[in-house]
């Protein structure tokens, strides 16, 4: 969980009254296939802090956002009877500090990233990003570099990253194609609180590129409507309450 200061709030051009919901949740999601399985955004902090403080991790993402974290990303696998070192794919839509804390657990996967985004993520005076989060993949070959718009993780079409830069420069968002529930997009940080997008705000003035931002949105809009497919804000924290948790699943 994120809790949002007042001024952070606004940064997104809304403000607090207008979301009535100031916290931000901060969700992972595993999609599993029959082919394999990918794990989509990986918390906030590492679950080697969260363990040395059992009764509830705390950090400061910047001046106007602190998470919380109670349990950690390896022991929700093993619930499941998982594992990091199970995983056959991974994938962050975007490297800042609350979509990448677990990402040296996954080293062992295919990580599946785009050429911009993997620039950014080691360069110079970049204070939106941790780079010891992820210090195991600087060197790796475990890596796929995606260029086309549109990458199919599995070949059947049913589980697809799509590019949506400006965020950050390899930011991507995620379609889930499931029989029983239907097309479903999980938007990494195109959106922060649903507000933006039902009032039809303008991206943030911090995004790497905000008329890039504004664009990807535009763009992802409109493949929602062709589609018919449902966005899932992932900071959303009012809507993510509402959603199934694991143990329970999608399907």
């Amino acid at each position: 969980m994120l809790n949002v200061t007042p001024e952070g709030v606004e940064r997104y051009h809304v403000t607090p009254a207008e979301v009535g919901e100031t916290r931000m949740s901060v969700p992972c999601f595993l999609v599993e296939h029959p082919a394999g399985t990918l794990m989509w955004d990986l918390g906030v902090i590492p679950d080697a802090v969260v363990e040395a403080q059992p009764q509830g991790a705390r950090s400061s993402v910047n001046p106007t956002v602190g998470a919380v974290v109670t349990r950690t990303l390896r022991s929700q696998l093993a619930q499941i009877g998982s594992s990091p070192g199970d995983i056959t794919y991974f994938a962050i839509s975007h490297a800042h500090r609350d979509h990448s804390a677990n990402a040296n657990a996954f080293a062992r996967a295919v990580w599946l990233v785009r050429p911009a985004e993997r620039e950014f993520m080691w360069a110079d005076n970049n204070s939106r990003v941790d780079p010891s989060f992820y210090t195991e993949l600087k060197s790796t070959t475990s890596v796929r570099l995606l260029t086309a718009d549109e990458h199919d993780v599995f070949g059947d079409g049913r589980v697809v990253i799509k590019a949506a830069p400006g965020h950050t420069p390899g930011h991507q968002v995620l379609i889930v194609r499931l029989p029983s529930t239907g097309s479903a997009m999980l938007s990494g940080d195109l959106y922060h609180y649903p507000q933006e997008r039902t009032l039809r705000r303008a991206p943030p003035d911090n995004e790497f590129d905000v008329r890039q931002s504004a664009a990807s949105r535009a763009s992802i809009e409109e493949y929602l409507r062709k589609t018919k497919t449902r966005l899932w804000i992932e900071h959303d924290f009012a809507a993510n309450a509402k959603l199934r948790k694991s143990p329970a699943y999608y399907e």
